[in-house]
């Protein structure tokens, strides 16, 4: 058996049932070996943990080579980061006390950092780009699975209430009689409303994304235009200044 092969069990086991599904007694039922086995792949539940974050990570990566265009490049990683957290999204979810350095998250901010080096930005400004499109990406994904883990908890009844505010708090419908959230309460009177608050659980990130990328291709033009080149012609006093202060130096100097 390979510590591959112990991992790739716990990441099925944690899609299937959440993370704290996750024990060595039922890796050792999954694989079909004695309870301690995994013990000798694997020196405990945190590494163990540690381990299946990156094999998610492996998910996030580009194949080589990567895209010519950093947007495009930018983007692709956007999108398969994603893809790895909403089809396991107990990564969201769960944080190892003492992760390590990984070859597959190492692999990952590699390309990110290559990609976005390319813009020739200052190191500020580079890191920033860098931090604010994971920023995005994680951001968007906690959301949805908050939203999911909601909904999950609740019955057909409490979904209802959701789409229609069928049962607010008394303070919200107070606010509401009172006139105080009118496009609250314009929202929540139409019938036809499919999602909870009326927002469908995939909308905003192709745009959101899309935005972010137009902030940093702007960044990087200024970056790019050196600005209007200093004009010392004769509209100019600069010169005539120095000229002046030069000629006053070599006069009051000592011969």
């Amino acid at each position: 058996m390979k510590r591959a092969e112990i991992v790739s069990a716990a990441v099925r086991i944690a899609d299937a049932d959440g993370v704290d599904a996750v024990s060595m007694r039922r890796l050792a039922d999954e694989l079909g070996v004695a309870t301690m086995t995994p013990y000798t792949h694997v020196a405990s539940k945190d590494e163990l943990l540690d381990l299946m974050r990156d094999a998610v990570a492996a998910e996030m990566l580009l194949p080589e080579p990567l895209p010519e265009d950093w947007r495009a490049a930018l983007r692709a990683i956007a999108d398969r980061t994603r893809a790895a957290y909403e089809a396991h999204p107990w990564c969201l979810d769960a944080t190892p006390r003492r992760p390590r350095a990984r070859i597959n998250r190492l692999r990952h901010v590699e390309q990110s950092i290559g990609i976005v080096l390319r813009l020739g930005l200052p190191s500020e400004t580079s890191r920033a780009v860098l931090l604010s499109i994971d920023d995005y990406v994680i951001g968007y994904c906690t959301r949805a699975r908050a939203r999911q883990r909601m909904l999950d908890s609740l019955g057909p009844e409490g979904k209802d209430a959701l789409r229609h505010l069928s049962d607010p708090d008394p303070e919200v419908a107070a606010a509401l009689d009172a006139g105080e959230l009118p496009i609250i309460k314009k929202i929540a009177g139409r019938r036809d409303r499919q999602h909870p608050f009326g927002i469908p659980p995939d909308s905003g990130f192709e745009p959101g994304l899309d935005w972010l990328l137009d902030g940093i291709e702007a960044s990087v033009a200024r970056a790019e235009d050196p600005g209007p080149d200093l004009n010392l012609d004769g509209l100019d006093e600069l010169e005539p200044r120095l000229a002046q202060a030069i000629a006053e130096d070599e006069k009051a100097a000592p011969h």
